[in-house]
């Protein structure tokens, strides 16, 4: 097939995922991941299918279809994350900013500020991936060099991000108490990590509605770390929200815009090739890179918000980015894109790089081009609604909502599991000549 022909179909195909990423972005819990890893399972089929009406370029048209769904999935989830408080693995950290901006009125100001946030960054982050290339690969090799020392450079980042605590107060004895805060809390948190995040933790659990996908239990952990609070908080109050101002939001500083999408495109360009991070760390490191969130500042939550916007759309195309620069997959759609092309081609030499990460950078755009008018349009009407209803009720009906919804996808986890297995060895030790 001819290149536009080629073309023409990787903006199609990447439509139809910007289709599918607005509608996962839309649906608290369902995240791209799980659409990502039904895709790998189907992926032969559906080459074999490409392949039969565009000859071998299959590949390009599914990794297409599914890295537009990503970005626009990142996009879409800012609404469910301002207006209901159900966050993703990547808006997790905006969902309080973005409810005092929503209780103040201006619910539609935050969703802009953070979709604007993300188009931003990923203008600025295209140009750049040269760098990026040339500091992780050849010449300077700056992965293969750091390798090694990947756990202790975790460690030196989770020491400065405790360090940071409490340094605006002015009490010696107040600063201590909130990095002693910092490391208690660091160290629940490992725990739950390492209890739901273990390889298959909900491996043989029975649930009602079963869904494929690795990263669901991220759903009923981020919906109770950072969605349920905000909600039961907002249960409590009585009366409505009050009337959502959709007029154009007044403008940041330029040099507070600036240094916000700025910050969270280099924090995103940080973390995206280390193991285990994502946008949420983005955003943390894009607060630090801005100097940490000012005390007593109107304009402070709206900063943190643009920042957390570029730190997670830059975070994505870096996280691309470093599959063809390391061979490393970082994101479960980057490892579903790695899957299905057999292996990622290596971004090398630095004029020749793969057809496989044009097409993704096409789609990139693509995404994040439509969903982002998609986003803002589809804000209008979630901020109407949210001034008419009477949000306590609305808030404790979302998060019914939200519980049922996580019963219904992963049941009762492993407990249900062990309890499954108790009552079967019980039956067999009645039975002993039964077997299965």
């Amino acid at each position: 097939m001819n290149p536009l022909g080629v073309l023409g179909l990787i903006l199609l195909l990447s439509l139809l995922g910007t289709v599918a990423g607005l509608a996962t972005g839309l649906v608290p819990g369902i995240h791209v991941n799980n659409v990502a890893l039904l895709v790998l399972a189907a992926s032969p089929a559906i080459l074999g299918s490409l392949e039969a009406s565009v000859g071998g370029e299959g590949v390009l048209l599914l990794a297409a279809f599914l890295v537009a769904a990503s970005a626009a999935h990142g996009m879409s989830s800012l609404l469910p994350s301002v207006f209901l408080g159900a966050p993703d693995e990547d808006t997790a950290l905006s969902v309080l900013p973005g409810h005092r901006l929503l209780v103040q009125g201006r619910g539609y100001e935050a969703v802009l500020l953070a979709a604007r946030g993300a188009l931003l960054a990923t203008f600025l982050a295209i140009p750049m991936l040269l760098p990026f290339r040339l500091l992780l690969g050849s010449p300077v090799n700056g992965y293969a060099k750091l390798r090694p020392v990947l756990p202790l450079v975790l460690l030196l980042l989770v020491v400065l991000l405790v360090a940071m605590e409490g340094r605006s107060s002015e009490e010696p004895s107040r600063r201590l108490r909130k990095r002693a805060w910092a490391v208690g809390l660091l160290l629940l948190a490992g725990l739950l990590g390492w209890i739901v995040l273990r390889p298959g933790v909900l491996e043989d659990a029975w649930v009602p509605v079963p869904v494929a996908g690795g990263s669901l239990i991220l759903f009923p952990l981020f919906t109770g770390l950072f969605g349920l609070p905000t909600l039961l908080m907002a249960a409590r109050t009585r009366g409505r929200l009050p009337p959502q101002i959709l007029g154009p939001a007044d403008p940041l500083p330029d040099w507070r815009r600036t240094r916000a999408v700025l910050s969270g495109t280099l924090a995103g360009a940080a973390v995206s090739w280390f193991p285990g991070l994502g946008g949420s760390n983005a955003t943390v490191v894009a607060q630090l890179l801005a100097g940490g969130e000012p005390q007593e500042d109107p304009d402070a939550d709206r900063e943190f918000l643009l920042a957390a916007g570029a730190a997670s759309a830059a975070t994505t195309v870096f996280t691309f980015a470093t599959l063809f620069v390391i061979l490393r997959a970082r994101s479960g759609v980057a490892a579903a894109v790695d899957a299905i092309a057999s292996g990622a081609s290596t971004w090398e030499p630095l004029d020749n790089p793969p057809l496989l990460f044009l097409a993704v950078l096409i789609s990139l755009f693509v995404g994040v081009l439509v969903a982002y008018v998609a986003t803002v349009r589809l804000a209008r009407p979630f901020a109407i609604l949210a001034g008419r209803v009477r949000y306590g009720r609305f808030a404790a009906l979302t998060a019914f909502g939200l519980a049922l919804a996580v019963g219904l996808v992963t049941g009762p986890g492993p407990a249900g599991r062990r309890r499954r297995s108790t009552i079967g060895r019980r039956a067999c030790r009645r039975r002993p000549g039964r077997t299965s």
